[in-house]
């Protein structure tokens, strides 16, 4: 909880309770370059919290002062959620970037408005294995209904991540593209 506190590198969501420790976004210094980050967690299929939507327009006016680059983490579980919530904010954020679902998306682009979007980044870990765990496990869980130990996987570990190039003068993304790499 202390690191919540005290370290700016650590995001939570900014819909969270007023009270919960950390800070839902921040200003980094890319160079010489201020660049806003973001995190919301959407509610369908999600625990309720604070609507992100209406969070998020105010949120970005404040950072637009500081900023045109502005990258939003969306963790949501709908892609129709991530979807609108991108097309939303298009022209007003360089990118929003889904995460939750561990499974790499296709669906890069970039919207009229100049905002890249990609509806999941995917997960850095083991991809022989069931979302990072194990095989047998979670195979014998569904078998079963018993409870299982999920140890991680070691086997194929992928880095999957988004590129994304960004006018700095603008704020507008110029490209975005998915990477899977061996790490």
């Amino acid at each position: 909880m202390e690191l919540l506190e005290s370290e700016k590198r650590f995001l939570r969501p900014s819909n969270y309770p007023h009270g919960t420790p950390g800070q839902g976004s921040s200003v980094f210094k890319a160079g010489s370059i201020p660049v806003a980050v973001m995190n919301f967690q959407g509610r369908t299929f999600m625990p309720p919290l604070e609507n992100p939507f209406i969070q998020a327009l105010d949120e970005v006016k404040r950072l637009r002062e500081q900023t045109k680059i502005i990258f939003i983490d969306f963790h949501a579980e709908a892609t129709s959620e991530k979807i609108a919530f991108a097309r939303m904010l298009d022209g007003q954020v360089s990118a929003v970037v889904g995460t939750h679902t561990h499974v790499q998306t296709a669906d890069e682009q970039i919207f009229p408005g100049g905002t890249a979007y990609l509806s999941d980044v995917g997960f850095t870990g083991p991809h022989e294995s069931v979302l990072g765990r194990e095989i047998e496990p979670v195979l014998k869980k569904f078998l079963t209904s018993m409870p299982q130990r999920f140890e991680v996987a070691k086997n194929n570990v992928l880095l999957h991540a988004a590129m994304i190039e960004i006018d700095e003068a603008t704020g507008r993304a110029i490209t975005i593209k998915r990477l899977s790499e061996p790490a």
